[in-house]
């Protein structure tokens, strides 16, 4: 009997000093609020002259203060009034019943022990790679020594990144290495921002934190912001590490948070948490896609290096078609781990196959089921920020601009809003400004979605992103070429309006626009190319680009953007567009040596618009013609077809086709060794070009007029022409004739006797040509290796016959 009446004042005084320690946790968030920054619990020990470990004691409620204390506790909280009575008699009433508890025996079965610290860390993935980066950033969130702990910063790291980057990688394998440096536990959570579930509330997940810090279920409080006090006071003057995966939202994430040094949270999420970096001074860590090596690695460490090394091309294949995400090396690595011999690289054929790829990533886990975990990210978004995405599964391209982003939507300004969203959940990221990127998997799955979205949607984006890269190439174009007194090229096709056009304003920046979106240009070129109604934009595009893929010299691309070209024109049935994109596909051929096709083509060309009575299709096949002769040494031949297009364009008039026609004969003539002739010729076409202000042609010409110099030994002259002709080409970023200009400079100089000035020249030529991948660096070699061993002016000479044409 004496047991029963003493236990139950004993239970009651645990009880109502929890009860205490709840109220004071309240009136701690109510301080707080009031104040409006976070209680120094050092500076308030002082004001209590109670030391630190004291006062957590008091508002864990492991400890009852004395009634003095305990008033000075309660004016420092700024409790008054009645309810400073109510807790002063709920202090009386806990202590009253504590002091009835009986005696326990002194014997260690019945010694009160403290909770031992939560050791709550997930494992960690076994194959980690990469992220050194990253893992150092983290190990700059130093824990505090005890000298530090009254007064250094809590600490928060914010983890971000797309879906399947690697972010609880990363994180779970920094708290696994460091996790020795937080002696009085680590906690983790998995808020579950993304998925079907819904999102875990924060109270929740307090509830979760609380009990692992030795608080009893029914103490935890319900209100989560006395929660969240009730977790800062047990947290202080502790070093405990906090693990808060896949947060959705900062305000998620911020009851949780520790408010005093020692303790270090570490925040996943796919989304961008603005608010806990400007507000709580958060560490942001942006995750990308992984390296090449370390996407490598990855699969090595995965599958095994010996059986990768049987297969290094599908290997490296593969770590391009899983876009180096971690969760899809994983996966696809998973998918082969066991199966036979050769299995990578049938792999990867069936992904290359593949109408949809991500089916290839599907697993039954969910949470690792690739198009799964993007639905997570994308389910969240607002409409219109969805319906961006989804079109951006229009877009070909590595990279696109906000202008190009307008187009898709149909918007006549950037859509720089919903482009903030895209960024802000990583599914779209901006890697220079106005510059967005998304890796290609993520472009499968916005390609999906345009797919099983509404009717039309995707054609619709397609001609309007075609129908503004058409009007912005045009302009670009312009700008390489300002003699033209207009953008050339047809009108457009009919189609929806496109947004706004970048700014273009003068050769530096429509040299810019075309370096950054070539590639893009292209798959669109070839998209159109097979798009029954849309052909017309190929070949438009392609001639748009001419210019450009000329001057930078990328023979191969050049061939192939006009062979699209000319597909697409036979397919719909234009004759015109079919005669144009035929002959600038010899041209390019010409270049790659395939002299015989070029030839081919150009014959045919020239049949076709015979027939068609197309003088102008004929002059300008004939002009090919003679580019292709010429290039291949057979300047006899070139010579019949360069003098009836100047026949033509002297019955025409126009004073371009005629500058033309003069500079293809003079050159002709200057390689029969008719230097007297060639000059005569090539002053009337510089004198029409000048006045026309044609850059390009008054470029060629000047050469032509320097060899026919240097034939007639007049070098000094001659390196006048050559050095006007450098200079423009310069300025035309021209880099292949810049090449052969610099070529023709040495040849000049050689025969002066200036070997070194030669040789300086020459070396700088072979590194354009090197740089061009051009196998004209070849013979330019063989010119270097001759004037190391005896200076001769002919090798360099021959090297640069083939002075080439537009």
């Amino acid at each position: 009997m004496l047991n029963e009446v003493h236990s139950s004042p004993a239970e009651d005084g645990k009880a109502l000093g929890r009860r205490l320690a709840v109220e004071l946790a309240r009136a701690v968030v109510r301080a707080e609020k009031r104040l409006g920054r976070t209680l120094d619990r050092g500076e308030l020990a002082k004001r209590l002259n109670v030391s630190p470990s004291s006062l957590y004691a008091y508002l864990n409620g492991t400890t009852l203060p004395g009634t003095g204390v305990f008033d000075a506790l309660l004016d420092a909280l700024g409790v008054t009034g009645p309810e400073a009575g109510r807790l002063g008699t709920l202090r009386d009433e806990a202590d009253t019943a504590r002091r009835l508890r009986p005696t326990a025996p002194r014997t260690t079965a019945h010694r009160p022990t403290a909770p031992a610290p939560p050791r709550q860390l997930p494992l960690r993935h076994p194959v980690f790679v990469g992220r050194e980066a990253e893992l150092a950033r983290l190990d700059g969130l130093r824990t505090p020594s005890d000298d530090d702990t009254a007064t250094g910063p809590a600490l928060v790291a914010v983890v971000e990144g797309t879906a399947g980057v690697g972010k609880t990688a990363l994180a779970l394998h920094w708290a696994h290495r460091v996790r020795e440096q937080f002696p009085d536990g680590q906690l983790h959570v998995n808020l579950r921002g993304y998925g079907s579930e819904p999102a875990m509330d924060p109270g929740e997940a307090l509830h979760g934190f609380l009990q692992a810090l030795g608080v009893t279920p029914a103490a935890v409080p319900a209100d989560t912001a006395v929660a969240a006090g009730l977790l800062r006071t047990l947290l202080a003057g502790r070093r405990v590490l906090l693990v808060l995966d896949n947060a959705r939202s900062t305000e998620q994430v911020r009851p949780l948070l520790p408010s005093e040094p020692g303790s270090v949270a570490v925040v996943t999420s796919r989304n961008r948490l603005d608010g806990l970096v400007v507000r709580e001074g958060a560490l942001r860590i942006a995750l990308d896609v992984l390296p090449r090596y370390a996407a490598r690695t990855l699969l090595e460490r995965q599958m095994g290096a010996e059986r990768l090394e049987r297969e290094p091309h599908a290997a490296d294949e593969l770590v391009d078609l899983c876009a180096r995400l971690p969760l899809a090396l994983s996966v696809a690595a998973a998918r082969t781990a066991t199966a036979p011999v050769g299995s990578v690289g049938a792999l990867v054929t069936e992904l290359r196959r593949s109408r949809t790829p991500l089916d290839l990533f599907g697993v039954q886990d969910t949470d690792v089921d690739l198009r799964t975990v993007f639905q997570g990210s994308y389910a969240l978004l607002p409409a219109p920020a969805a319906r961006l995405f989804r079109l951006l599964g229009c877009h070909p391209g590595p990279e696109t601009d906000a202008a190009a982003c307008a187009a898709l939507v149909g918007m006549p300004d950037p859509p720089t809003a919903l482009l903030d969203t895209l960024a802000a959940a990583h599914l779209v990221r901006q890697h220079t400004p106005g510059r967005y990127t998304l890796h290609d998997l993520l472009r499968l799955y916005a390609a999906e979605l345009l797919d099983s979205g509404p009717p039309g949607e995707r054609r619709d984006g397609t001609e309007r992103l075609l129908r503004h890269c058409l009007d912005t190439a045009r302009l670009a174009d312009h700008h390489l070429e300002p003699w033209r007194t207009t953008p050339g090229g047809p009108p457009p096709p009919t189609g929806p309006a496109a947004g706004e056009r970048p700014p273009i304003g003068d050769h530096t920046e429509a040299t810019r626009w075309f370096e950054c979106e070539l590639s893009a240009l292209q798959a669109l070129i070839a998209r159109a190319a097979a798009t029954p109604g849309l052909e017309a934009y190929a070949w438009q595009l392609a001639q748009a680009c001419a210019v450009h893929l000329r001057r930078s010299g990328r023979r191969a691309q050049r061939a192939a953007v006009h062979g699209l070209a000319r597909d697409a024109a036979a397919r719909a049935g234009d004759r015109t567009a079919w005669a144009t994109a035929t002959r600038r596909l010899a041209d390019a051929l010409s270049r790659l040596n395939r002299t015989r096709e070029a030839l081919d083509l150009l014959h045919e060309v020239l049949r076709a618009c015979r027939e068609s009575g197309d003088d102008e299709g004929v002059r300008e096949a004939r002009l090919s013609l003679v580019r292709v002769y010429a290039s291949c040494g057979a300047p006899r031949r070139a010579l019949p077809h360069a003098r009836l297009a100047l026949a033509m364009a002297e019955r025409s008039g126009d004073p371009l086709a005629l500058a033309d026609g003069l500079t293809s004969v003079a050159q002709q003539r200057e390689r029969l060794g008719e230097h007297a002739v060639a000059l005569e010729h090539g002053r009337r076409a510089l004198e029409l070009y000048t006045r026309l202000g044609h850059l390009d042609g008054q470029a060629g010409i000047l050469i032509g007029m320097g060899r026919a110099e240097q034939g007639l030994e007049r070098h000094a002259a001659a390196i006048g022409h050559y050095e006007v002709s450098l200079a423009l080409d310069r300025a035309l970023g021209d880099r292949y004739r810049e090449a052969h200009a610099l070529g023709h400079l040495a040849d000049a100089h050689t025969a002066l006797g200036r070997h070194e000035d030669a040789r300086g020249l020459r070396e700088a030529a072979l590194a354009l040509f090197e740089d061009l991948h051009h196998p004209d660096a070849e013979p330019v070699r063989a010119a270097l290796d001759g004037l190391r061993t005896e200076p001769t002016a002919s090798a360099g000479h021959r090297a640069h016959e083939g002075r080439p044409g537009p």
